[in-house]
């Protein structure tokens, strides 16, 4: 279980993505739905569709923005093949993955390397600085509403439909100001809880769309 020092460190070094990262995902978002309305590409079959070409616009968005225009508060992104958002802060590293509709936190799969990342073994090597952090993010509900992403520490793996095994979970704000006065308390069962605003801006969210990264 991470010490509230531990989960002071990684939401301070999380803080610098809250507006980039939203505003990455809301200009592929609407720029992937407007791309599939416009196609006439309307129906389930075409959601999972729908969200790997808003992680790709949001991919691009930062990597065309990033530095004059855009500041990700110390995080860069890691070139890769895979067409995955994955980034890069000193040692510690976060991949954007798309909540599924029964898992807001999807499960690793098969694929070893994956698992690995979810285990977070290098912790125990270079402490909670190297840490694999997972931002989970959430399409907007089909009455309305804004893009939520979630905060992850990954600590093992488990099956698609279980309890995900993490031991810090918090709701990224939309802005570096909502980080003040935030409050670290573990449960009795070694996990550790959301962290709770001095006034009640947190909302619970849930998985609303299929696909994954």
């Amino acid at each position: 279980m991470l010490t509230p020092e531990d989960a002071a460190f990684v939401t301070a070094a999380t803080e610098g993505l809250a507006d980039p990262l939203y505003e990455a995902l809301d200009h592929g978002y609407t720029a992937a739905h407007a791309h599939y309305d416009d196609a006439g590409m309307i129906g389930e079959g075409y959601t999972k569709g729908r969200t790997d070409l808003a992680r790709d616009h949001a991919r691009r968005f930062i990597e065309h923005r990033r530095g004059e225009f855009l500041d990700l508060g110390g995080w860069e992104p890691i070139k890769n093949s895979s067409g995955r958002l994955h980034l890069r802060n000193g040692m510690m590293t976060l991949r954007l993955l798309h909540a599924t509709p029964f898992d807001l936190v999807p499960a690793p799969g098969r694929n070893k390397a994956r698992i690995s990342y979810y285990y977070n073994r290098t912790v125990d090597l270079f402490g909670v600085e190297a840490s694999n952090l997972l931002a989970v993010w959430l399409s907007p509900p089909a009455e309305g509403g804004e893009i939520s992403v979630r905060i992850v520490r990954p600590i093992g793996e488990w099956k698609p439909g279980r309890a995900p095994k993490f031991d810090l979970d918090f709701e990224l704000p939309r802005n570096t100001e909502s980080f003040t006065g935030w409050e670290f308390i573990p449960d009795d069962k070694g996990l550790v809880l959301p962290f709770e605003f001095e006034e009640d801006q947190r909302e619970e969210g849930e998985g609303s769309g299929t696909g994954s990264s």
